[in-house]
């Protein structure tokens, strides 16, 4: 379980990028509008959380070897935004859509960011037990 996740170079420029970017648009968030510093750090986190995090989780475990470009930093950063995105984003919209319209449940009673949570985290659960289903597989038959 040690070697699922070997983080080389790219990976360490591609999370260092996106907390720059991250610190930038904090800075000046804060500093245009009214709102607390802290406010838009706990918005950035929970987006990075949203669309980055469970796709990185993916691509690490089954496509780290995916290239499209000659930088393997934006190949990264792609695969993960476009994993999160057809993962997260559309189980958080199912869910949110069967929340308000199957169920008639006000759209108030549970938190949007509980529920997006939720969603991240059983993404990355269901990634995780299948890698390791796979692994556990593979040494059976050998």
């Amino acid at each position: 379980m040690n070697n699922w996740f070997t983080f080389k170079r790219e990976d360490k420029l591609m999370w260092l990028g996106l907390l720059g970017i991250s610190a930038i648009l904090i800075v000046l968030l804060s500093l245009f509008t009214t709102s607390s510093p802290l406010y838009y750090l706990e918005r950035i986190v929970i987006g990075i959380l949203m669309m980055v995090v469970p796709g990185y989780v993916i691509m690490k475990l089954f496509l780290d070897h995916v290239q499209f470009t000659e930088n393997p930093i934006i190949d990264k950063f792609m695969v993960s935004f476009g994993l999160s995105i057809v993962t997260v984003q559309t189980l958080y919209f199912m869910s949110t859509y069967l929340r308000t319209y199957a169920f008639n449940v006000d759209e108030d009673v549970i938190s949007s960011d509980k529920i997006a949570l939720i969603v991240v985290f059983l993404v990355i659960a269901a990634a995780v037990g299948a890698k390791f289903y796979l692994i556990r597989k593979n040494q059976k038959q050998a």
